[in-house]
Protein backbone atom coordinates (compact mmCIF):
# COMPACT_ATOMS: atom_id res chain seq x y z
CA UNK A 1 0.00 0.00 0.00
CA UNK A 2 2.77 2.77 1.18
CA UNK A 3 4.90 1.36 -2.03
CA UNK A 4 1.69 2.43 -4.31
CA UNK A 5 1.08 5.76 -2.44
CA UNK A 6 4.63 6.57 -3.16
CA UNK A 7 4.59 5.53 -6.88
CA UNK A 8 1.89 7.78 -7.41
CA UNK A 9 3.20 10.65 -5.97
CA UNK A 10 5.97 10.12 -8.18
CA UNK A 11 4.01 10.39 -11.02
CA UNK A 12 2.06 13.24 -9.96
CA UNK A 13 4.33 15.12 -7.91
CA UNK A 14 2.49 18.15 -6.19
CA UNK A 15 3.89 21.81 -7.05
CA UNK A 16 6.21 23.60 -5.06
CA UNK A 17 4.58 25.93 -2.74
CA UNK A 18 5.69 29.67 -3.27
CA UNK A 19 5.01 32.10 -0.51
CA UNK A 20 3.04 34.76 -2.28
CA UNK A 21 1.96 38.02 -0.70
CA UNK A 22 -1.43 38.61 -0.22
CA UNK A 23 -1.61 40.96 -3.54
CA UNK A 24 0.52 38.38 -5.32
CA UNK A 25 -1.52 35.93 -4.09
CA UNK A 26 -4.38 36.77 -6.10
CA UNK A 27 -3.27 38.51 -9.16
CA UNK A 28 -1.60 34.57 -9.78
CA UNK A 29 -4.87 33.41 -9.16
CA UNK A 30 -6.60 35.43 -11.35
CA UNK A 31 -4.26 35.27 -14.15
CA UNK A 32 -4.68 30.97 -13.85
CA UNK A 33 -8.30 31.20 -13.51
CA UNK A 34 -8.07 33.69 -16.92
CA UNK A 35 -6.00 30.92 -18.90
CA UNK A 36 -8.75 28.24 -17.67
CA UNK A 37 -11.50 30.95 -18.74
CA UNK A 38 -10.42 31.57 -22.30
CA UNK A 39 -9.18 27.82 -23.05
CA UNK A 40 -12.06 25.75 -22.16
CA UNK A 41 -14.82 28.51 -20.63
CA UNK A 42 -16.45 29.07 -17.02
CA UNK A 43 -16.96 25.50 -15.86
CA UNK A 44 -12.99 24.73 -16.12
CA UNK A 45 -12.63 27.66 -13.88
CA UNK A 46 -12.11 25.46 -10.50
CA UNK A 47 -10.63 25.70 -7.46
CA UNK A 48 -9.05 22.41 -6.97
CA UNK A 49 -7.19 22.69 -10.27
CA UNK A 50 -6.27 26.37 -10.04
CA UNK A 51 -5.10 25.71 -6.84
CA UNK A 52 -2.99 22.89 -7.58
CA UNK A 53 -1.34 24.79 -10.58
CA UNK A 54 -0.35 27.69 -8.33
CA UNK A 55 1.18 25.30 -5.74
CA UNK A 56 -1.36 26.53 -2.82
CA UNK A 57 -4.30 24.94 -0.94
CA UNK A 58 -8.15 24.76 -1.83
CA UNK A 59 -8.32 26.87 1.50
CA UNK A 60 -5.95 29.71 0.02
CA UNK A 61 -7.96 30.64 -3.05
CA UNK A 62 -10.91 30.55 -0.86
CA UNK A 63 -9.41 32.52 1.41
CA UNK A 64 -8.82 35.30 -0.82
CA UNK A 65 -11.82 34.68 -2.75
CA UNK A 66 -14.49 33.37 -0.53
CA UNK A 67 -15.83 30.68 -3.07
CA UNK A 68 -15.64 29.05 -7.00
CA UNK A 69 -18.86 32.23 -7.17
CA UNK A 70 -16.25 34.75 -5.90
CA UNK A 71 -13.69 34.23 -8.14
CA UNK A 72 -15.69 34.22 -10.90
CA UNK A 73 -17.50 37.78 -9.90
CA UNK A 74 -13.46 38.60 -9.30
CA UNK A 75 -12.65 38.00 -12.95
CA UNK A 76 -15.31 40.08 -14.09
CA UNK A 77 -14.41 43.28 -12.12
CA UNK A 78 -10.65 42.49 -13.28
CA UNK A 79 -12.19 42.41 -17.01
CA UNK A 80 -13.77 45.60 -16.71
CA UNK A 81 -10.75 47.21 -14.87
CA UNK A 82 -9.15 46.13 -18.18
CA UNK A 83 -11.06 46.95 -20.50
CA UNK A 84 -11.38 50.72 -18.74
CA UNK A 85 -7.72 50.88 -18.33
CA UNK A 86 -7.37 50.16 -22.21
CA UNK A 87 -10.19 52.79 -23.05
CA UNK A 88 -8.32 55.01 -20.98
CA UNK A 89 -5.01 54.85 -22.34
CA UNK A 90 -6.47 55.18 -25.91
CA UNK A 91 -8.14 58.07 -25.14
CA UNK A 92 -5.42 59.32 -23.08
CA UNK A 93 -4.05 61.20 -27.28
CA UNK A 94 -7.15 60.53 -29.38
CA UNK A 95 -7.55 63.09 -31.78
CA UNK A 96 -11.40 62.48 -32.43
CA UNK A 97 -10.10 60.16 -35.45
CA UNK A 98 -12.37 56.91 -36.30
CA UNK A 99 -8.38 54.79 -36.00
CA UNK A 100 -8.98 54.89 -32.02
CA UNK A 101 -12.35 53.78 -31.55
CA UNK A 102 -11.30 50.89 -34.29
CA UNK A 103 -8.46 50.18 -31.14
CA UNK A 104 -11.17 50.30 -28.74
CA UNK A 105 -13.54 47.99 -30.83
CA UNK A 106 -10.59 45.60 -30.83
CA UNK A 107 -9.71 45.32 -27.61
CA UNK A 108 -13.08 44.88 -25.99
CA UNK A 109 -13.68 41.54 -28.99
CA UNK A 110 -10.36 40.30 -27.56
CA UNK A 111 -11.67 40.38 -23.94
CA UNK A 112 -15.14 39.54 -24.55
CA UNK A 113 -14.35 36.58 -27.35
CA UNK A 114 -10.51 35.55 -27.16
CA UNK A 115 -10.50 36.11 -22.87
CA UNK A 116 -13.39 34.02 -22.88
CA UNK A 117 -15.63 36.90 -21.25
CA UNK A 118 -18.70 36.98 -23.01
CA UNK A 119 -19.39 32.71 -21.88
CA UNK A 120 -18.48 34.12 -18.43
CA UNK A 121 -20.97 37.29 -18.32
CA UNK A 122 -23.40 34.95 -19.81
CA UNK A 123 -22.96 32.19 -16.85
CA UNK A 124 -22.91 34.70 -14.22
CA UNK A 125 -26.34 36.23 -15.28
CA UNK A 126 -28.01 32.73 -15.61
CA UNK A 127 -26.82 32.54 -11.72
CA UNK A 128 -28.58 35.31 -10.76
CA UNK A 129 -25.52 37.53 -10.92
CA UNK A 130 -25.98 41.25 -11.50
CA UNK A 131 -22.96 44.01 -11.72
CA UNK A 132 -23.13 46.42 -8.78
CA UNK A 133 -20.49 48.75 -11.03
CA UNK A 134 -21.08 50.74 -13.72
CA UNK A 135 -19.33 53.67 -16.09
CA UNK A 136 -17.30 51.77 -17.36
CA UNK A 137 -17.41 53.46 -21.05
CA UNK A 138 -18.10 56.86 -19.34
CA UNK A 139 -14.65 57.95 -20.57
CA UNK A 140 -15.33 56.74 -24.21
CA UNK A 141 -18.89 58.51 -23.83
CA UNK A 142 -17.38 61.66 -22.76
CA UNK A 143 -14.86 62.00 -25.21
CA UNK A 144 -17.10 61.11 -27.83
CA UNK A 145 -19.39 63.42 -26.55
CA UNK A 146 -16.93 66.34 -26.00
CA UNK A 147 -15.86 65.95 -29.64
CA UNK A 148 -19.17 65.95 -31.07
CA UNK A 149 -19.90 69.50 -29.11
CA UNK A 150 -16.91 70.83 -30.42
CA UNK A 151 -17.76 69.88 -34.00
CA UNK A 152 -21.21 71.12 -33.79
CA UNK A 153 -19.97 74.56 -32.33
CA UNK A 154 -17.42 74.75 -35.19
CA UNK A 155 -20.08 73.56 -37.63
CA UNK A 156 -22.71 75.95 -36.36
CA UNK A 157 -24.97 72.98 -35.51
CA UNK A 158 -27.65 72.10 -32.92
CA UNK A 159 -26.37 70.95 -29.63
CA UNK A 160 -26.16 67.22 -30.02
CA UNK A 161 -27.02 65.22 -27.10
CA UNK A 162 -25.06 63.48 -24.42
CA UNK A 163 -27.56 60.29 -24.98
CA UNK A 164 -26.54 59.68 -28.61
CA UNK A 165 -23.40 58.70 -27.38
CA UNK A 166 -24.76 56.57 -24.68
CA UNK A 167 -26.63 54.68 -27.15
CA UNK A 168 -23.95 54.53 -29.59
CA UNK A 169 -21.58 53.13 -27.08
CA UNK A 170 -24.06 50.68 -25.72
CA UNK A 171 -24.84 49.26 -29.08
CA UNK A 172 -21.08 48.80 -29.84
CA UNK A 173 -20.44 47.01 -26.40
CA UNK A 174 -23.73 45.05 -26.99
CA UNK A 175 -22.69 43.61 -30.70
CA UNK A 176 -19.61 42.91 -29.58
CA UNK A 177 -20.28 40.88 -26.30
CA UNK A 178 -23.37 39.07 -28.39
CA UNK A 179 -20.52 38.48 -30.92
CA UNK A 180 -18.65 35.38 -29.11
CA UNK A 181 -22.00 34.12 -28.39
CA UNK A 182 -24.44 34.07 -31.09
CA UNK A 183 -22.09 35.28 -33.90
CA UNK A 184 -21.57 32.48 -35.94
CA UNK A 185 -25.84 31.77 -36.23
CA UNK A 186 -26.05 35.73 -36.99
CA UNK A 187 -23.28 35.55 -39.64
CA UNK A 188 -24.47 32.36 -41.31
CA UNK A 189 -28.42 33.65 -41.31
CA UNK A 190 -27.28 36.63 -43.90
CA UNK A 191 -24.83 34.15 -45.73
CA UNK A 192 -21.37 35.43 -44.47
CA UNK A 193 -18.77 33.08 -43.69
CA UNK A 194 -17.90 32.69 -39.83
CA UNK A 195 -14.34 33.29 -39.26
CA UNK A 196 -11.94 35.82 -37.79
CA UNK A 197 -11.41 38.06 -40.88
CA UNK A 198 -15.18 38.37 -41.54
CA UNK A 199 -16.03 39.52 -37.79
CA UNK A 200 -12.62 42.09 -37.71
CA UNK A 201 -14.56 43.14 -41.00
CA UNK A 202 -17.86 43.80 -38.90
CA UNK A 203 -16.05 45.45 -35.87
CA UNK A 204 -14.34 48.11 -38.79
CA UNK A 205 -18.14 48.32 -40.51
CA UNK A 206 -20.02 48.70 -36.68
CA UNK A 207 -17.66 51.28 -36.12
CA UNK A 208 -17.86 53.30 -39.35
CA UNK A 209 -21.33 53.31 -39.48
CA UNK A 210 -21.67 54.34 -35.28
CA UNK A 211 -19.11 57.73 -36.42
CA UNK A 212 -21.27 58.10 -40.02
CA UNK A 213 -24.12 58.61 -37.59
CA UNK A 214 -21.94 60.43 -34.27
CA UNK A 215 -19.86 62.64 -36.36
CA UNK A 216 -20.84 63.61 -39.81
CA UNK A 217 -18.39 65.47 -42.16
Amino acid sequence: MGDTATSARTRNPLPHRVRRSADQARRTILAVAEKHLANDGPDAVRVQVIAREIGISDAAVHHHFGSRQGLLEALMRHAARSLRTETESVLADWNGKPSGLHRIADGIATIYADRGYARLALWLSQEGWESRGSGIFQPLVDAVHRTRLEQARHNGRVRPKREDAQFAVATLNLALAADPLMGSGFLRSVELPDDRDTRARFRRWLVRTLVSVLLPS
